[in-house]
């Protein structure tokens, strides 16, 4: 079932299945990494969301962490 990123909770795992919104948002999510088909694992999700991609910790702002959607 797909959610958006923002709804996941801390220490949860999931897959980018899909990310919506204006290209360039789009775009600015692909440069970060942040691909349909890369696994996340959230480390918190207040006040921003971060994430881990890889090797690397990502915060990233509520609003565009509403556009990237995952399945769990």
């Amino acid at each position: 079932m797909s959610h958006p990123l923002s709804s996941l909770r801390a220490g949860d795992h999931a897959i980018v299945s899909e990310i919506r919104g204006a290209p360039g948002r789009v775009d600015k999510l692909a440069a970060l990494g942040i691909l349909p088909g890369v696994e996340l694992r959230v480390h918190q999700h207040r006040p921003v969301v971060v994430v881990e991609c890889g090797e690397t910790v990502l915060a990233i702002e509520r609003e565009l962490a509403e556009l990237i959607v995952v399945v769990v």
